[in-house]
């Protein structure tokens, strides 16, 4: 195990070198000592390992449109043509009211997403990242261990592809997606902050990290020319990977392709 920043695991909370208190929630089924992977852009790693900073997006800035609105046929029961309405049925409506309202809200969660499959996966590569990629190594462990600060309650989920239905309860909700999402394996992290944020964008937050205690290990984008990954990787190493106790591995991925 890593040494710097490493927190000791009792139940679902973490204690660390200066015995605070860290509130991390484990939802069931999720090991935390999972690897997990996250493909990026290289701008975005190099701010990672030079500001020390972990940049994490509310959820309603994603892609998929249904992380900030219900699918509309989830939203209201249904009910028959014609009958009469009587006050089940306007209790139903009122609660689907009620949790459309409560998942507009969770738009503005701080959201992480990595995703749990093994190897490199060359439809990742092709999504996540420009020709520039690269993918982070970690693990579920390593990750809550790396956040450099005690400013947020973290919450660490596996996503389910089922869809989201009329009886899915709200908590569900935050950790389902279309079963067209289904190859990206993800694991989830929700940030929720203890206190007010005076540095909270639309965009997002950078919150700190130990780079060392995060990084198990850093692939280049099989996109990228052989000889500029030798060179990305020198600087990378030279630059930042120079702590000896804690050094994580630069390689070049193993997919060939045809450039």
């Amino acid at each position: 195990m890593r040494r710097n920043g490493l927190r000791i695991s009792f139940e679902n909370k973490f204690y660390d070198d200066m015995e605070k208190l860290r509130y991390f929630l484990l939802m069931d089924g999720v090991d935390k000592e999972q690897t997990i992977c996250q493909y990026m852009d290289l701008d975005y790693l190099l701010r990672l390992l030079d500001t020390r900073t972990y940049f994490v997006k509310p959820k309603q800035s994603f892609q998929d449109f249904h992380e900030r609105c219900l699918p509309f046929k989830s939203i209201f029961m249904p009910h028959f043509i014609g009958r009469e309405c009587d006050k089940s049925m306007l209790a139903d409506t009122e609660e689907s009211f009620v949790r459309l309202r409560q998942f507009r809200e969770s738009g503005t969660m701080l959201t992480a997403c990595w995703t749990e499959h093994q190897g490199e996966n060359a439809l990742m590569w092709g999504n996540f990242t420009n020709k520039m990629g690269i993918c982070i190594k970690s693990s579920i462990y390593n990750f809550i261990a790396s956040i450099d600060t005690d400013d947020y309650d973290i919450c660490c989920g596996r996503m389910s592809y089922t869809g989201i239905h009329t009886d899915t309860e709200i908590v569900d909700c935050l950790f389902t997606k279309d079963k067209a999402f289904a190859d990206e394996d993800e694991i989830r992290f929700y940030f929720t902050p203890r206190c007010s944020q005076s540095d909270k964008t639309d965009k997002g937050v950078s919150i700190p990290v130990l780079p060392q205690v995060l990084i198990d290990e850093i692939i280049l984008s099989p996109y990228i020319d052989a000889r500029a990954c030798k060179v990305l990787a020198d600087f990378i190493n030279e630059k930042y990977n120079n702590d000896k106790q804690n050094r994580f591995r630069v390689r070049i991925s193993e997919i060939k392709l045809n450039l």
